[in-house]
């Protein structure tokens, strides 16, 4: 996949390289639609006026369009009914949302217009969601080919290992109740080798968790936050396993020995999934940088029909290729943001199982997003080949090109994202965390984008269990921490910390608050405000 993946994004680079040699004419484009849609349609597009933005609308996306609404004779009574300002977002929405857009009756589609705003695209983060230094790049890439080859090393060692072994346990057979000087030596090697084989296989899940880590660091399509989390967590995982390798190494009996490989294999157990996580993460990220690209090319193929069609060329054929290309593409937008749904719930998964059936089937998703993009890429080969064939040429990429606008959909519902770390993420906590305490954090509030993150880290006594409620109102935002339990006679560390995304812009009223039962029994707690403070969201 990985190759076919790099595979499209070269020809997709490669496309963005055909130079534009379009000859100037005078001659005005063939109208094929019916007179009184065509009237219509092109009064509503051409009158757009929405200060800068309706400024930097250009003359291909109305043409481009029109082609489209000329077709349906539900569109004139739909664009009558559009604002000019959603005239605007109709433009530059992709050809297959513009057809199912078109495809609905008129209260369902004006519906879905309300969704979606027009965003000035930042063309340094295009597709990109963060940028990295060259530096930085280089670095990522050597230490991966470093884990990749320690990787190999690690392996074999552990191979080899277990083939000696296997040797000493045959030699050993012979040594039932007998302790003769070559016996010793047999079960000493035997010791050996097994201690190398626990301390190779360590070392084998340590380099392949640092090359998704080196992955992730030389990614731009991963934000800086889910980066920064992933990275995190494998640097934990990675320190588990090096006291493993330690506490091999210093083995000195069997039992000691066999102890030790019970510890790596648990912590293999609970790695294996969140670590198919971050690869799945990984993978999900570059289908997401392909799909900017081809949605961002299928703009310009659509720009290069309409000025093929001012040079009097006819594009009947290309533009149905064109056509199909982009709803592939937008099949594939639509399962990506399906997986990433998942994924996002993925990542505050706790029961191994879900978490597993959650990443197979996010993972599927990815696949089919990426089945999809190499059929748009075999017709992308084609479009190309015509287009030069009609005596056209790709519409080029200039630095001095006009603002770029792309279409955002607004989400409905603001959601909740908690996490609790420590002993407080169950009432039992203790009993499996460490009991002691930490370095407290004061409780703050955080706006980023369109998200409120709120968080603290404290000291409380053990076997509490703290959840996360929000409460939305007019402008107001209420978060709580809701404990529970008995409470034991110790004390013991957790972090908390809860994101609210999706929040309309405006100001508000954060108010955050501790509440629930008293750990001596069933009576409630007084509430309590932890923090508040006055946020704008921009």
């Amino acid at each position: 996949m990985k190759k076919q993946i790099i595979s499209l994004m070269i020809v997709l680079l490669l496309v963005s390289m055909i130079p534009a040699s379009f000859a100037e004419e005078n001659g005005k484009q063939s109208n094929t639609a019916t007179a009184n849609v065509q009237q219509v349609t092109a009064k509503r597009l051409a009158n757009i006026n929405t200060g800068q933005i309706a400024a930097k609308t250009e003359e291909w996306r109305i043409r481009t369009t029109q082609r489209i609404t000329s077709k349906i004779g539900s569109a004139e009574q739909f664009m009558e009914k559009l604002s000019e300002e959603q005239n605007n977002i109709f433009l530059h929405l992709s050809r297959a949302q513009q057809k199912g857009i078109l495809a609905m009756d008129n209260e369902s589609a004006l519906q879905v217009m309300e969704k979606f705003s027009l965003k000035l695209v930042n063309k340094s983060l295009m597709f990109k969601k963060r940028v990295i230094a060259q530096e930085k790049l280089r670095i990522a890439e050597n230490n991966y080919l470093k884990a990749k080859q320690n990787y190999l090393m690690a392996m074999n060692s552990y191979k080899e290992a277990k083939g000696l072994l296997l040797q000493e346990k045959k030699m050993l057979k012979q040594c039932t109740d007998s302790e003769t000087e070559e016996c010793i030596q047999f079960r000493e090697r035997a010791e050996s080798h097994s201690r190398e084989m626990i301390v190779n296989s360590a070392n084998m899940m340590i380099e392949h968790l640092n090359k998704i880590k080196e992955k992730v660091n030389s990614s731009e399509e991963i934000d800086e936050e889910r980066a920064e989390e992933i990275i995190s967590e494998i640097n934990g995982y990675i320190s588990e396993l090096e006291d493993a390798i330690a506490q091999a190494e210093a083995a000195e009996t069997k039992d000691e020995i066999k102890e030790v490989a019970k510890t790596v294999s648990k912590l293999w157990i609970g790695i294996r999934d969140r670590e198919k996580l971050h690869a799945a993460s990984v993978v999900k990220a570059r289908v997401w940088g392909i799909i900017k690209r081809s949605e961002h090319l299928e703009q310009r193929l659509f720009s290069t029909l309409a000025k093929m069609e001012e040079q009097g060329i006819n594009v009947t054929e290309i533009d149905l290729k064109v056509d199909e290309f982009s709803g592939k593409i937008d099949e594939a937008r639509i399962k990506y943001e399906n997986a990433q749904e998942l994924m996002d719930g993925a990542y505050l998964e706790e029961d191994k199982e879900n978490l597993k059936e959650i990443v197979d089937e996010a993972k599927q998703l990815i696949n089919e997003a990426h089945e999809l993009l190499k059929e748009a890429h075999t017709l992308l080969v084609e479009i190309v080949r015509d287009i030069k064939a009609a005596g056209g040429e790709i519409t080029p990429e200039t630095e001095d090109d006009e603002d770029d606008y792309e279409v955002v959909e607004e989400e409905e519902n603001i959601t909740l994202l908690s996490s609790v770390k420590g002993c407080a993420e169950t009432e039992k906590g203790t009993t499996t965390k460490s009991v002691g305490v930490g370095t407290e954090k004061e409780p703050t509030i955080e706006v980023d984008g369109n998200k409120v993150v709120y968080s603290r880290a404290l000291n409380h006594l053990c076997c509490r269990k703290a959840e996360i409620e929000k409460e939305i109102g007019d402008f107001t935002i209420n978060i709580y921490e809701v404990w529970s339990g008995v409470g034991c006679k110790c004390i013991c560390f957790s972090e908390i910390e809860a994101k609210l995304k999706n929040i309309p812009s405006g100001t508000y009223k954060v108010n955050v608050y501790e509440k629930g039962t008293q750990p001596d029994g069933d009576e409630p707690m007084e509430q309590t405000l932890i923090i508040s403070e006055d946020i704008t969201v921009q």
